[in-house]
């Protein structure tokens, strides 16, 4: 492809690609299947929006009303436009361990949402997991993980990603905070706050997928239900005389009024939902957090325009979010 009509496409919001990607599919500028994401973040981006049907996948305006920044890639993939995924990630992004990954993504049959077949705890701790013979409408996905920093040299990351030197499908992508990120709940939360929250959503892996889903569920609804019941209280003093709630675990419960106790006498008041959502972060890792310096970051882009080179790359688009 000759470089005056490659297509680079530049937006703040992460999410906001998946337009480009379909639009470039739509005007065949792009294949419309069997595509590989080449993308460069902090973060893999692989959730699966909560509130979308499968069958919502192929309404666009359905579609794009309801992704964000965490979750925008997966519907693609089940839409067939996205077969391979490579993330790369720096050393300080750890929710998925670097190796290769195959499973299916489709339609669960009981409840005719998304969900995928892995049963790495990144996809199991988001209730994402289903059996294979569950799914319907399968399309299979690879999904290679790779870490850039000073244990894979050049010669190493090259090595790996060799054989995307003859794909022709390739749609390059790159998150900025692939350089240098930041964690937003470090600063809306006390330190205690954040102790507690950690405590509270880790992720207890079972002997099998299907029973880590389970106790995982009953433990988001209880805290979804908890943190709602003791919000509803007007005031840190009575929460601290609140009858005891429906948790049999009473130092769960003294860990979730503090929780709220602790929001409530910071910003005067707690939002029941937004405290959860924050709180499902902090499932297997936390989210990654690690300020880059200029120096770092020139060294960062030197390494990834090097290697982007050695690769003789020619991808379909380009899409950058800022």
């Amino acid at each position: 492809m000759a470089a005056a009509s490659l297509m680079v496409h530049i937006t703040e919001d992460h999410n906001e690609v998946l337009t480009y990607i379909y639009r470039a599919i739509a005007r065949k500028k792009l294949s419309f299947s069997k595509n590989t994401l080449l993308h460069f973040d902090s973060h893999p981006d692989l959730l699966i929006p909560p509130n979308i049907s499968a069958s919502d996948v192929f309404v666009k305006e359905k579609l794009f009303s309801s992704i964000s920044i965490e979750n925008w890639i997966m519907p693609a993939c089940y839409a067939g436009h996205i077969s391979r995924i490579v993330w790369v990630k720096k050393e300080w992004s750890t929710q998925i361990s670097d190796g290769e990954y195959i499973f299916a993504i489709g339609m669960d049959k009981d409840t005719s949402q998304i969900r995928c077949s892995s049963t790495e705890p990144y996809f199991v701790s988001e209730l994402l997991y289903t059996p294979r013979d569950n799914l319907a409408n399968i399309k299979d996905i690879t999904l290679t993980v790779v870490t850039f920093d000073s244990s894979n040299s050049l010669q190493t990351m090259c090595e790996v990603l060799e054989e995307l030197s003859d794909n022709s499908n390739i749609i390059l992508d790159i998150d900025l905070d692939y350089f240098s990120t930041t964690n937003p709940f470090l600063s809306m939360y006390s330190e205690k706050q954040l102790d507690i929250l950690a405590t509270l959503y880790k992720f207890h892996e079972e002997t099998t997928p299907e029973l880590s889903a389970a106790r995982r569920h009953k433990q988001l609804s209880m805290l979804s239900s908890t943190i709602k019941r003791l919000a509803s209280q007007t005031s840190s003093a009575s929460l601290s005389n609140s009858v005891e709630y429906s948790d049999p675990d009473s130092e769960r419960l003294d860990l979730i009024r503090t929780l709220v106790t602790e929001e409530i006498e910071s910003k005067g008041k707690v939002d029941p939902e937004t405290l959860h959502e924050h709180g499902c972060t902090f499932d297997t890792c936390g989210l990654p957090h690690h300020i880059s310096t200029e120096k770092e970051i020139d060294k960062h882009i030197a390494d990834s325009v090097e290697l982007l080179s050695r690769l003789k790359l020619k991808p379909r688009l380009i899409t950058i979010a800022r």
